[in-house]
């Protein structure tokens, strides 16, 4: 039986010079954050870490979630993971590895789902980061069921006619395409069958973007910010019949292209939010170390040694377990079967 919890070295290696960019590099850049809010912010910004993203596609690191013959690396959900942990300590990292959310998952939608024109043209440049993306599903009226997804494309002709209610559509105020999950099928269909997902250009008519909805974490966000979640009407919007993605295969085909790119989005997601806790519990240490208060410093008390100690485990049971989830897909891939059969462990590390 094979059993192993090392990175080969060579891999490790790459790990390492990850570890030293993000933080003597990416992480300073925080201290730009207001440039975003600037006239030109985003143009602004985008030069600053041009030079970096460079940087990152000479070592061969750029958007690594793609297999090679799609301008990515191949690496397999466990090296993604571990690389996701890193970046994940820092919001512009992902952007500057060219892995970021949620463009990372529509072209990994468009590489399994995609027919070859919709991978040159949406694709590619996201790839490229000439563009940007969003994926638009969530409802108002449909909670956590996706078979109550309300908003219909209704085929006229050579066009689809869109017309629906989205909401918490993330990246939807800066971004170029959206990737629109629509019902297609007739009352008879099973929902598991009846929704397919269309590219819908983010200027076309009848897409109105209402706004970005404030959340807990960025109460005071402003419309057309990176990093908002929008609230959109679809009204009567046309596009081509060839945009549905998959072509004509792909209607009726939402919700499997759905689960592609959900099963190893959650391992990201995940091992990112575990380079963000890593992070804070580097801080929690530090400031046990520097605090000195009723006649010591807070590491020599015992309660926050005990705290010191419980994040830490839980941190390492999190990791662990979505590194196993990860693990398991990697086996299946290899054994040609589907992601699906790994969802016990992918829901179970993403809780």
């Amino acid at each position: 039986m094979a059993w192993d919890f090392e990175t080969e070295p060579e891999f490790e290696a790459k790990l390492e010079w990850m570890r030293q960019f993000v933080r003597d590099e990416i992480i300073p850049l925080e201290t730009l954050a207001d440039v975003w809010r600037e006239p030109g912010g985003w143009q602004k910004f985008a030069a600053i870490t041009a030079p970096l993203k460079e940087e990152v596609k000479k070592r061969g690191l750029w958007a690594a979630h793609l297999p090679p013959d799609m301008g990515g690396l191949g690496f397999g959900q466990v090296k993604l993971g571990l690389m996701h942990e890193i970046l994940g300590q820092c919001g512009y990292a992902p952007s500057i590895f060219g892995n970021n959310a949620p463009d990372s998952g529509n072209a990994e939608l468009l590489a399994v789902g995609g027919t070859p024109e919709q991978r040159e043209k949406w694709m590619q440049p996201l790839l490229d980061g000439r563009l940007r993306s969003c994926f638009s599903m969530t409802e108002p009226k449909a909670g956590a069921d996706p078979t109550l997804l309300s908003t219909t494309a209704v085929r006229d002709g050579d066009e689809w006619v869109i017309n629906g209610h989205k909401w918490f559509s993330s990246n939807a105020s800066v971004s170029d395409f959206l990737i629109v999950m629509a019902r297609t099928g007739d009352d008879d269909t099973s929902s598991y069958k009846a929704y397919s997902m269309i590219v819908v250009p983010t200027r076309t008519p009848g897409v109105n973007i209402v706004r970005d909805v404030p959340t807990m974490g960025e109460p005071d966000h402003k419309t057309g910010e990176p990093g908002g979640h929008a609230e959109i009407i679809y009204d009567n919007v046309r596009v081509p019949f060839e945009n549905v993605v998959g072509g004509a295969e792909g209607i009726g085909q939402g919700f499997a292209l759905a689960q592609k790119r959900l099963g190893p989005g959650r391992i990201h997601h995940a091992m990112r939010w575990l380079g963000q806790s890593k992070r804070a519990f580097d801080m929690l240490c530090e400031r046990a170390l520097t605090r000195y208060t009723h006649g010591s410093i807070l590491a020599d008390k015992q309660m926050i040694q005990d705290w010191v100690a419980e994040s830490y485990a839980e941190m390492q049971a999190a990791r662990l377990l979505t590194l196993q989830a990860a693990w398991k897909m990697d086996q299946l891939h290899a054994a040609g079967k589907h992601y699906s059969d790994a969802r016990v462990e992918i829901g179970r590390a993403h809780v």
